[in-house]
């Protein structure tokens, strides 16, 4: 069964997370690279806070263990059905702690720490 089909996804969140998916790569990301990044979050329509939240609250959790693999995590891509099923799951746990805005805070530091450099380029472009 398609996990997004029951949880009702819209399309441009999905290729949001694609995008942002790319953010968690075991690889070093170039201007162009970043440029095709912003590129494809601009076509989703999604504004820039929701992309932020999308970052930081559904990619994040699910792609940040992959800058940590060793002896190296993913550096061509995620899968599409892969990703999207681990989100889905994500978002489907009950939210006992993300109550609790400081420990939110410090999972999501946990979670972008070793992508947040690349975000901040992406958005910087995002708002130019």
């Amino acid at each position: 069964m398609d996990e997004s089909s029951t949880f009702q996804i819209e399309p441009a969140r999905m290729d949001a997370w694609l995008a942002l998916s790319e953010l968690f790569l075991d690889t070093t990301l170039d201007d162009g690279d970043i440029a095709a990044i912003v590129r494809q979050l601009q076509a989703t329509g999604l504004a820039s806070g929701e992309l932020e939240h999308i970052y930081e609250e559904e990619v994040a959790p699910v792609c940040w263990h992959n800058l940590l693999a060793l002896p190296g995590g993913a550096w061509t891509g995620f899968r599409k059905e892969a990703l999207v099923r681990a989100i889905v799951t994500q978002l489907r746990r009950p939210p006992w702690l993300h109550d609790v805005n400081f420990i939110r805070r410090l999972r999501i530091r946990r979670w972008t720490a070793m992508s947040r450099g690349d975000w901040l380029r992406v958005k910087a472009r995002l708002a130019a």
